[in-house]
């Protein structure tokens, strides 16, 4: 399995470097792991801009790449909450919102030859064991 990164950030936010020492450690966990054919990799990004750009920063639906075998969506940060965090508290948000945002996909998601549960339980238990997940009210 292989997750990867991305974003569209505002200027005026530091550029979340963290994003990439995220993804090797993750790589080191979820590289050997296998939940299924029909997802092998993971493509996700998070959109943080200010609302004068909201317009131009859709959040486009989760969509399977049969060719890949891969999954891929996006999902909204909270601009002026991000901006006015430290990027440990940064890196935090990104990782809760991005489970949060998993877990939501394969509840409406269904896909065969995918044990999504088992992967949002290993998910959760790397997060959690990583201290990286926040309690959201």
């Amino acid at each position: 399995m292989k997750l990867t990164f991305g974003c569209e950030i505002s200027a005026g936010v530091p550029f979340p470097f963290f994003t990439s020492n995220l993804e090797d450690r993750i790589d080191l966990i979820f590289q050997k792991k296998y939940y299924g054919n029909s997802i092998l990799k993971i493509y996700s990004g998070f959109v943080c801009v200010s609302e004068t750009f909201e317009l131009l920063h859709p959040i486009r639906p989760a969509k399977l790449l049969r060719k890949e075998s891969a999954l891929e969506f996006e999902y909204k940060l909270d601009f002026e909450t991000y901006k006015n965090m430290n990027d440990e508290q940064r890196l935090k948000y990104v990782a809760t919102e991005y489970l949060k945002n998993v877990k939501e996909i394969f509840i409406i998601k269904k896909i065969k030859d995918f044990d999504s549960q088992h992967f949002i339980d290993d998910l959760e238990l790397f997060f959690r064991n990583e201290n990286l997940l926040v309690e959201i009210q």
